[in-house]
């Protein structure tokens, strides 16, 4: 009756090619558990009729309390979501319940009892180094507890004693290979998307240093040209020249953009600025609106946003990320016959979303936008993108970039919600 563990193996192989993140390991738990239920209830019957005298009240008696507990597990990692992981304690009670399993179907005896270990792998993937040896041990403890089982009673076997544990040892080393195979595979994609993760973290350490090096370089020269803009917009009304004060006015505009930038980024590497709680529903509506005008889009456009949202944000920030996710939009439905760009605010329970769609050609899957370089423009140099997801970091925000399947691209922004109190 330890095959809870086996299907658990199995239904990670069929519903996740590789271990998950800590950020959905909760959910993936839960999902297994369910293949596991099933198959302890298929198990269960069989075995019944093999072992004619197996008492399997018990049996289900656990199967409908791993069930409950599986329930309390969906509602609690619903809940709390983003918040905080119930990945330990998922499989710290797992521990236990296999345990009491096999305790009524044979202990040792049984032929599927070697995978009570498989809870030390599944903490090694999924669970901290010191949550590991804990699950260790305790599932030790299990084996010791487990030794002293009442055995299986095999003389009421249908086909023999000897036959049944013969059949057990070969389901249970198949089994077992399949179970070793699929975990090591996994460990191998684990370390393959760690080894990829510290050559990305190396790029963007070097780019970090260039970045900083740029934007000392660039402060001196930026100040001078807003010094030297507001002084041509005074020498334009002197003059009486409505054309000189207006172009100069948007040097001196354009040169506060690239400095307020440069400050966010100076920011990001030496954090020494301060979010402030907005209406975030309102901001965006307000400046979606100025911003497509200000861009030339005459396409159709629609904004959907709930009234009083909050999120503590920068707002040169914000303002600096929905600029280039508009401007990316304009540029991508340029070529179409009608356009449309819809921006949608989303309050959750713990997060806010803020997502840009248009009806363009979309992205290539290959590309992976929001890295550095990486750009569908020719003229590009694929930093938008990227600096966009610097600046939702620093407000502990995220930024992602996917091809819906209607056609065009949808841009989310999620920042975290400020609750009234």
């Amino acid at each position: 009756m330890s095959t809870l563990l086996l299907t658990k193996g199995r239904g990670g192989a069929l519903l996740s090619p590789a271990a998950p993140s800590s950020e959905t390991a909760d959910r993936w738990l839960v999902r297994l558990r369910w293949a596991a239920s099933a198959g302890m209830l298929a198990t269960i019957l069989i075995a019944k009729r093999l072992v004619i005298d197996l008492a399997i009240a018990p049996l289900l008696a656990i199967l409908g309390g791993i069930v409950a507990v599986n329930i309390v597990w969906i509602v609690l990692t619903s809940r709390f979501a983003g918040v905080r992981t119930f990945t330990s304690w998922q499989v710290a009670v797992d521990v236990l319940a296999i345990t009491t399993m096999l305790w009524f179907s044979g202990g040792t005896q049984n032929p599927f009892a070697t995978f009570v270990t498989f809870h030390i792998v599944l903490a090694g993937l999924l669970c901290p180094a010191r949550t590991s040896v804990v699950i260790a041990i305790v599932t030790l403890a299990a084996v010791g507890v487990l030794s002293v089982a009442p055995p299986l009673p095999l003389d009421s076997a249908v086909i023999g004693a000897a036959e049944v544990q013969r059949v057990g040892r070969i389901v249970s080393l198949v089994s077992l290979s399949a179970f070793v195979g699929f975990f090591v595979f996994a460990y191998v994609q684990r370390l393959e998307g760690l080894r990829q993760e510290s050559a990305r973290n190396e790029k963007l350490a070097v780019l970090g240093r260039l970045v900083g090096t740029m934007s000392h370089e660039l402060n001196t020269p930026l100040a001078t040209i807003l010094l030297a803009g507001r002084d041509l917009v005074d020498v334009g009304h002197e003059l009486g020249s409505s054309e000189a004060s207006r172009l100069s006015q948007t040097i001196v505009e354009e040169a506060a953009r690239a400095s307020d930038l440069i400050g966010l980024m100076r920011g990001h590497l030496r954090p020494d600025q301060f979010r402030e709680p907005i209406e975030v529903a309102r901001f965006v509506a307000d400046f979606v609106a100025r911003e497509l005008d200000r861009l030339g889009y005459q396409g159709e456009r629609s904004v959907e946003a709930p009234a009083e949202v909050a999120s503590p944000v920068l707002k040169a920030g914000l303002t600096r990320i929905l600029s280039n996710v508009l401007a990316n939009a304009v540029q991508a439905v340029a070529a179409v016959e009608r356009a449309r760009i819809g921006v949608v605010v989303t309050a959750r329970r713990s997060k806010i979303e803020i997502s840009v769609r248009d009806n363009g050609p979309g992205i290539d899957p290959a590309l992976r936008l929001g890295e550095p370089f990486e750009t569908t423009k020719s003229e590009g140099m694929g930093l938008g993108l990227y600096l966009s997801s610097v600046l939702a970091e620093r407000m502990e925000g995220t930024l992602h970039v996917e091809r819906v399947e209607e056609g065009g691209t949808r841009v989310t922004l999620t920042l975290p919600r400020k609750e009234k109190h």
